[in-house]
């Protein structure tokens, strides 16, 4: 079957694409909720196509699909698949080394805030992450040293003015005195920001940018906002990680269409098992209960473990889809299987 017939035959469903050059090698991996519309996009003229999406259907020589029943799980199933080809077109999928830590440690006077591809070992300071995006670290620091005036060219605070002193980007820190506990102030509120035990940052923030809007100074107002932007960024990537952690075994359930509904146990990162149930006559809570009970008696409690940096947006896909209202879901323990009928009605009902 030629190329042109393939994709005319591509079905509108949720799925995985796999694009192949000459040798047959998989040169893109790409993912749609709509696997038609969204192939035959790439062979449309278009002056909106990349540099890099026309370069990439020049060398397009075969495709592969793979239906899935949901969008979520051809999100995991593109995941996993790039991880194990590591296709030459795929960018968004960083590789280990895009991985960053945002580091807080003292030295001297001061705390020093850095973007690192390796965490801080033993009680040397504070690590936050992995993050998957290097701009966002950047961005979080430059913004709270930029509004803040934290870029001290010279923080060995000798008494001599820096050149950003100047500029007005250092707020005097390299004089000594009051700015440097100020500079440390802002950076502990930061530390608390990003531990989860204090918002006081971000709200004296919002308060900041509000004014300087009403005083229609809106150069200032918008590097708060910016700022603001990123430093949540950063914040949801520490629920990501909190959740993560946490091992979670959990019942999630997202209905196909009027009689059907597919069921997912999840554990952290790892999808134990799905199933379609359903059919003509509608969901029969008993008969899944059953299934799901005999199913989970034989999952072992999980092994402790950190968030690797090649788990991170596996995790990140997972917690978007559990936030993302398409589906329902429920924590679950050994200690409810007694009564997991009751939690399979809740979770798959259709209100």
């Amino acid at each position: 079957m030629s190329l042109l017939e393939k994709i005319k035959e591509i079905p509108a469903t949720p799925g995985v694409y796999l694009m192949k050059d000459s040798a047959g090698q998989v040169i893109y991996v790409g993912k749609s909720k709509r696997l038609r519309q969204r192939v035959q996009s790439y062979f449309r003229e278009s002056s909106t196509h990349s540099n890099k999406v026309r370069k990439l259907v020049k060398h397009i020589r075969d495709l592969e699909i793979i239906e899935t029943d949901t969008e979520f799980e051809a999100l995991l199933l593109e995941w996993q698949l790039i991880q194990e080809i590591r296709p030459q077109y795929n960018r968004q999928m960083k590789t280990p080394e895009a991985f960053l830590y945002l580091t807080i440690r003292k030295v001297g006077k001061l705390y020093r805030l850095r973007p690192s591809t390796q965490p801080l070992r033993g009680g040397d300071g504070w690590s936050f992450g992995p993050y998957s995006s290097r701009k966002t670290v950047s961005f979080a620091i430059r913004g709270l040293k930029e509004v803040y005036r934290l870029d001290c060219s010279n923080p060995a605070i000798n008494g001599s003015p820096c050149l950003n002193y100047s500029l007005g980007l250092c707020r005097g820190i390299c004089l000594g005195g009051n700015a440097v506990g100020e500079y440390n102030a802002i950076v502990e509120q930061l530390i608390h920001l990003l531990n989860g035990e204090s918002a006081e940052l971000l709200e004296d923030m919002q308060r900041e940018m509000n004014q300087l809007a009403a005083n229609l100074d809106f150069e200032r107002a918008a590097r708060y906002r910016n700022c603001i932007q990123f430093l949540q960024a950063l914040l949801k990537k520490e629920d990501v990680m909190d959740f993560t952690e946490g091992n979670h075994l959990m019942l999630v359930a997202e209905r196909l269409d009027e009689y059907r509904v597919k069921c997912f146990v999840i554990r952290r990162t790892d999808v134990l098992f799905s199933e379609v149930y359903g059919g003509e006559h509608g969901v029969d809570e008993k008969v899944i209960s059953d299934k799901l009970s005999r199913q989970l008696a034989d999952i072992g409690p999980a092994a402790e473990r950190g968030v690797s940096r090649f788990e991170i947006d596996k995790a990140q896909i997972i917690y978007s889809y559990l936030r993302s209202g398409k589906c329902k879901y429920r924590m679950i323990g050994y200690e409810d299987l007694e009564s997991l009928e009751s939690i399979v009605t809740e979770v798959f009902s259709k209100d």
